[in-house]
């Protein structure tokens, strides 16, 4: 199986697909069906996503079943990196070049174009090695981690630009790149802006007071709820001071980090005090001291007024199970799945029986000798996040009593948040926080969800964020090459479409007002006109040579109107043609093939 001839790539989606696309051809040869299940099972070893989904049908033959999984491991690399490449790609028949081969025309999507070539010469070496012969899991793992070595560079910032972006691909929403982190989902009038889970509704003023602890605990306070009690520090001795005026046990952590950086928890003297304020003064130069509250930390992810996610956070640690020791459980976790992925993705072991897991059983009058009871929880590290050895564990919405509910959502509401993470400190989250206590101990304004936890959440919040209908109406007129003639052709549409917005290379046209200068290109005079949100309807215009070269400028098109050019050269009206007739036979599943 091999890449045939000089690929290229588009600055914009064709073939169907959502983003910018790398197109060229495959042959695939005799040998490589014969060998068909050996590279399935190789990909299988490399991939957490399943191989098999989608797969062409078996009308489509073996050779057609290798093309396939060609283009599916070429996203699939850079999706297990967080290179965020959608699921659609496009695979074609054409006329062999010799006997017993076949021929494909490919186009794969590739949002990075570097990233795409790495992808697409690692796939090529990977079909033939697994071709050659099979691999062990170990040889998998080394392969795996070396390919994501060099396409991690290629990721956009953050866990969850990558989840928005995946979800926008599967729900269908076009999604357009103002920078690295901030996205459009839509276009137009309709399109919604979001970085990261901060949205365009999101107030600075919220995101400033979630970004100091100390002054979240405060306004809660002073409204009634039940904020931290804590003292800002400067120095170790401050801490241990304030450690013994607050009364043990104390958390020191800094009052300006997330995700549990430079938090240490249940600290019950001076000289543990003191190291820790060391960890929190390392991450930040503003450090806590917070009355530890007992419990299990719950994030409630508060959206537009409504909770719609918990997630419980157990910290490192072991469940006993009534005959083995709290060394032969650790051991036993180390083996678990989620702890190799953790060791190969880190290269160390989270949950181990180190410095930290031993001074909290000591701290607790055990040993790792002790034998807990089955089901009791033995905690072998001081903060709760997964980074630590820490697990997530999600909590079903009506197992939380509704006081618990409406308390983070009180909270996200006093700091004006429309998208927030709270994090309450209960021992039992069915019962009410009235009864029994608790702590909000953080508000996030930049709440991560657990995607794999609970597949759909992000797909869900883009739905409610943008609604059913993200696009405006967007029209694509093909024009001549000759500037003369496509100049009328605009003048023309802007009569006629005083109301509508209209691009071309001369510039834009807003509601009948030329609004900017003109552009290199048609395709980036387009993309400009479906960012602006004083557009409520498109009509775009672009010429042949570019559509050919370039692409589209989004993915859907209520229109495509040839009949400016329909006396144009041939070959490349049928190019182009070909081209659109693909994409507008694409529909909104998550793969599509043609093999004709």
């Amino acid at each position: 199986m091999k890449p045939l001839a000089q690929w290229r790539y588009t600055g914009g989606p064709c073939f169907g697909l959502q983003q910018r696309a790398l197109i060229g051809e495959l042959e695939v040869g005799p040998a490589d069906t014969h060998r068909l299940r050996r590279i399935e099972a190789g990909l299988r070893q490399r991939f957490t996503a399943p191989v098999a989904e989608g797969a062409p049908p078996a009308a489509g033959g073996a050779q057609a079943h290798c093309a396939w999984l060609f283009a599916f491991a070429h996203g699939a690399v850079q999706r297990e990196s967080r290179v965020a490449v959608s699921e659609r790609f496009h695979v074609r028949a054409l006329k062999p070049l010799a006997p017993g081969t076949a021929r494909f025309e490919v186009a794969l999507p590739a949002p990075e174009l570097d990233a795409a070539k790495i992808a697409l010469n690692w796939v090529r070496e990977t079909f033939a090695q697994l071709a050659a012969r099979a691999e062990d899991a170990d040889q998998a793992d080394a392969a795996r981690e070396a390919i994501h070595e060099r396409l991690r560079h290629f990721a956009r910032p953050g866990l969850n630009t990558f989840n928005i972006l995946m979800a926008a691909h599967r729900a269908d929403i076009p999604v357009q790149h103002v920078t690295r982190t901030l996205m459009l989902l839509g276009t137009g009038a309709r399109a919604r802006a979001m970085e990261s889970t901060i949205t365009d509704a999101t107030p600075f003023i919220g995101v400033s007071l979630a970004q100091h602890k100390d002054v979240t605990a405060m306004v809660l306070r002073n409204a009634g709820l039940p904020g931290g009690v804590n003292v800002p520090v400067a120095s170790a001795d401050d801490a241990a001071d304030a450690a013994a005026r607050l009364g043990y046990p104390v958390v020191v952590k800094p009052a300006d980090r997330d995700q549990g950086v430079g938090v240490s928890a249940d600290l019950r003297d001076a000289a543990a005090v003191r190291e820790a304020y060391a960890v929190a003064r390392e991450a930040s130069p503003n450090v806590l001291v917070e009355r530890w509250a007992p419990g299990f930390t719950h994030r409630l992810t508060v959206f537009e007024g409504r909770v719609i996610r918990i997630a419980r956070r157990v910290a490192g640690g072991v469940f006993g199970d009534g005959h083995s020791t709290v060394a032969e459980l650790v051991e036993r976790a180390q083996q678990d799945e989620a702890h190799q992925r953790s060791r190969r993705r880190l290269g160390r072991t989270l949950l181990t029986l180190d410095d930290e897991a031993l001074g909290l059983l000591r701290q607790n009058g055990l040993a790792a000798s002790h034998v807990p009871r089955a089901g009791e929880y033995v905690r072998l590290r001081r903060r709760d996040n997964v980074s630590a050895g820490g697990s997530n564990e999600p909590v079903r919405l009506d197992a939380a009593h509704p006081d618990n509910l409406h308390l983070a959502i009180d909270a996200a509401a006093l700091l004006g948040l429309d998208f927030a993470g709270v994090d309450l400190i209960i021992e039992d989250i069915a019962r009410s926080w009235f009864d029994i206590g608790a702590l909000v101990c953080e508000v996030n304004a930049q709440p991560q969800m657990g995607d794999r936890s609970e597949p759909g959440i992000y797909e869900r919040v883009l739905r409610d964020l943008v609604g059913e209908d993200c696009r405006i109406p967007a029209r694509l007129a093909v024009c001549p090459d000759d500037e003369a003639r496509s100049r009328g052709l605009v003048e023309d549409a802007v009569r006629a479409r005083r109301g509508a917005g209209i691009s071309s290379r001369e510039g834009l046209w807003i509601g009948g007002r030329r609004a900017t200068r003109p552009f290199e290109l048609g395709i980036e005079a387009a993309t400009a006109l479906l960012r602006r949100k004083d557009v409520a309807s498109a009509t775009c215009f672009m010429t042949l040579a570019e559509l050919a070269r370039y692409g589209l400028p989004t993915d859907r098109w209520d229109d495509i109107d040839f009949s400016a050019v329909a006396g144009e050269r041939g070959e490349l009206l049928a190019r182009v043609e070909k081209m659109v007739a693909a994409h507008r036979a694409m529909n909104t599943a998550a793969v599509r093939e043609e093999i004709s």
